[in-house]
């Protein structure tokens, strides 16, 4: 029996075949955890659903609604819930002087005003405390060009965390971070295919390899499992292989 039987876990961000939201809840569904997978897309989220004996609950993070009725689904399913990872995001690059506000929006609503909202309801549906997770990047630790919107938003909420932490101390629920550097998934995978860009961060990297997202996803399954990392709270865990004291290459 894994150690997280008897554990409900939501899963935000989770309808990609090989991304970090998919592979943690795979994860966590293996320690014993019963699985809510959320995303907008539905075809691949009832695959994984069906893959991890899980449930598959359709949800827009920008409507507070349906982020509201996803924790309702899984508290009717499952009762309390005990872990919630906020995998969801959108990429956006470009440079500061070309940046309009339709241009920003989309990312800030994502990334950062849903898990703000994410937090406020998967706080208000465990009721015997838990462990609230959501995935940042390594570039809001480390500065690179046209990355402005989407590494703001990540590092706000990597100090949202930590208010989370305070205001939801009395409930027990705890909030951390984890920061990965360049890893392979269905969004990235065209990176991995142009060596320069490898061999430039794989110089960057101490550890002297690349991440895997079963790195991402180990690395959530520490900070979900109270016995594993019970005193671990408002917390940023880089996963970069040490890559992230120094900086990011530059083309």
């Amino acid at each position: 029996m894994g150690t997280l039987a008897g554990k409900t876990a939501v899963v935000v961000g989770a309808s990609g075949n090989a991304n970090f939201g998919s592979m943690i809840a795979r994860r966590l569904a293996a320690e014993g955890a019963q699985a809510v997978v959320s995303a907008r897309r539905e075809e691949p989220l009832r695959a994984l659903a069906a893959e991890i004996d899980g449930l598959a609950v359709a949800c827009d993070v920008t409507d507070e609604s349906q982020l509201e009725g996803l924790f309702a689904a899984a508290r009717d399913r499952f009762g309390s819930v005990d872990i919630a990872v906020y995998s969801a995001g959108s990429m956006a690059v470009g440079a500061i002087a070309e940046l309009t506000a339709e241009a920003i929006r989309p990312t800030l609503e994502i990334s950062f005003i849903g898990a703000l909202l994410f937090f406020k309801h998967a706080a208000a549906s465990m009721s015997n405390g838990g462990s609230v997770i959501t995935i940042s990047s390594l570039t809001a630790r480390i500065p690179g060009p046209g990355l402005s919107v989407y590494a703001a938003t990540r590092a706000g909420i990597d100090y949202g965390i930590k208010v989370a932490a305070v205001e939801y101390a009395e409930r027990r629920v705890r909030f951390n971070s984890i920061a990965p550097g360049l890893i392979q998934t269905d969004m990235t995978a065209a990176l991995f295919e142009m060596e320069p860009i490898i061999a430039s961060h794989l110089q960057e990297t101490p550890a002297g390899r690349m991440g895997t997202l079963d790195d991402v996803a180990e690395a959530a399954l520490f900070l979900a499992d109270d016995a594993r990392s019970g005193y671990i709270n408002g917390q940023v865990l880089d996963l970069a292989g040490g890559q992230q004291m120094g900086h990011l290459p530059r083309f």
